[in-house]
């Protein structure tokens, strides 16, 4: 008998509690622009709502599906659904987020085109829980411009790669994984460990969709305390390797300030916006330690303030600042 050809590409999907957002994620892979040879691999982890009803309407042969009894967790699930993935190049993507048709197209023409790179990635859209677009572009650092080179003195500060945007090389993701157990995410995990050995391309066009809802899972975590604890496990444990860190050509303990500093002041701003208080005010109060400059920051003030005297004072403070700035403008 012979062996069937693996696929060009392989779609990573994990998927909890997810099924009325897994059609519209599944409809994004097949409506891909172009002729692609792909497998689509949906890892059902224990789903107790219609994630399996959606999989059973959905008979395309190329998808793939394996499903857990019991809820083992994203980072297992996605360990797993790479290690199955068969394609030469691999991307990841959760169940209430979508492609947009020119995703394939546009990631495997550069892919192509630079052999020496590993990791492809665009610019990602925004969109609430009924798929209406709140922001049509997420990029904030690259300009405008494409960019080929580097991003790991990026990625330290903040993730700054949209999963689902994501394509890389099948021994790129073999050589991030496994995940760890106890982080409570896999994105910034693997995209950090990928920047670390592979040139990166950004491409400056919106080729996914991420979904924001209030049962998104990196929103869930923040708000459990899971996040924190994992960030600050992952950079303790980079800056604690051998490495000298080549990329960044900077004393070590001077990034780590500012590293640890960007972090905090992230959190914070997380923590804030979910009304988490006490919470917000301990990490403003670390990031403007480890960072002073942040004290130059009116946001940040302000911010670090209303943890202090509360959410109402605050946004009539606001109000009447604004209003000032209004009648003196007039003026």
């Amino acid at each position: 008998m012979t062996r069937k050809m693996e696929p060009s590409v392989s779609f990573v999907v994990p998927c909890f509690n997810y099924g009325s957002y897994l059609g519209d994620c599944l409809t994004s892979i097949l409506s891909q622009d172009g002729a692609h040879d792909f497998e689509i691999l949906v890892i059902d982890d224990g789903s107790t709502d219609s994630t399996g009803e959606v999989l059973r309407a959905c008979p395309d042969s190329r998808l793939r599906i394996i499903a857990h009894p019991v809820n083992r967790g994203v980072v297992a699930t996605v360990n797993e659904g790479v290690s199955l993935a068969r394609g030469r190049f691999i991307a990841r993507i959760d169940a209430d987020d979508r492609y947009r048709p020119c995703f394939l197209a546009t990631v495997l023409e550069k892919l192509n085109a630079y052999p020496g790179v590993g990791v492809v990635y665009g610019d990602v859209a925004l969109i609430d829980h009924t798929g209406r677009v709140t922001q049509e572009s997420s990029d904030r650092v690259h300009g405008g411009m494409d960019f080929h080179g580097s991003e790991f003195r990026r990625l330290l500060e903040a993730n700054v790669v949209a999963s689902p945007t994501l394509i890389a090389r099948r021994e790129v993701w073999r050589q991030a994984f496994p995940i760890p157990e106890p982080l409570a995410f896999d994105d910034w995990y693997y995209t950090l460990m990928m920047a670390r050995r592979a040139e990166f391309y950004y491409v400056h066009r919106v080729v996914a969709e991420c979904r924001v809802h209030p049962a998104n899972h990196h929103t869930r975590i923040v708000r459990e305390g899971k996040e924190e604890p994992s960030i600050f496990w992952l950079l303790d444990r980079i800056f604690s390797d051998g490495e000298a860190l080549p990329e960044i050509g900077e004393p070590r303990e001077r990034v780590r300030r500012r590293v640890y500093g960007a972090h905090y002041l992230t959190l914070a701003d997380k923590y804030f916006g979910l009304r988490m208080r006490a919470d917000a005010r301990r990490c403003y109060l670390r990031a403007v330690r480890l960072r002073p400059d942040y004290w130059l920051r009116a946001d940040v003030v302000r911010r670090l303030i209303a943890t202090f005297i509360g959410y109402a004072p605050y946004e009539g403070l606001k109000t009447a600042v604004k209003s000032l700035a209004r009648l003196r403008s007039v003026g």
